[in-house]
């Protein structure tokens, strides 16, 4: 790699920035996830649900609010489905 090719210790910063966040958005996916298979059973009940707009979520997929960072209100719901369906 030539010296014009050599990413800046800016650009560098701001790519681990971006993977970071990146990360962060995935280990809440997963995290998510891995509660939606212990409540529904099995990954293709999980996979449905976090793709399928949810009442309790304001219409909105479950999916689409981890991506926005609300993860909390995602498996606070689930919980709450949970405790509902074994009352």
């Amino acid at each position: 790699m030539t010296d014009p090719e050599r990413l800046s210790p800016d650009s560098i910063a701001a790519l681990q920035a971006r993977f970071d966040g990146h990360s962060r958005k995935a280990q809440a996916y997963y995290a998510v996830m891995h509660e939606a298979r212990k409540v529904l059973g099995n990954d293709d009940a999980a996979d449905a649900w976090m793709k399928a707009p949810q009442q309790a979520l304001d219409g909105r997929t479950p999916a689409e609010l981890v991506a926005d960072g609300r993860t909390d209100d995602v498996l606070a719901s689930l919980r709450g489905a949970q405790q509902g369906a074994t009352r």
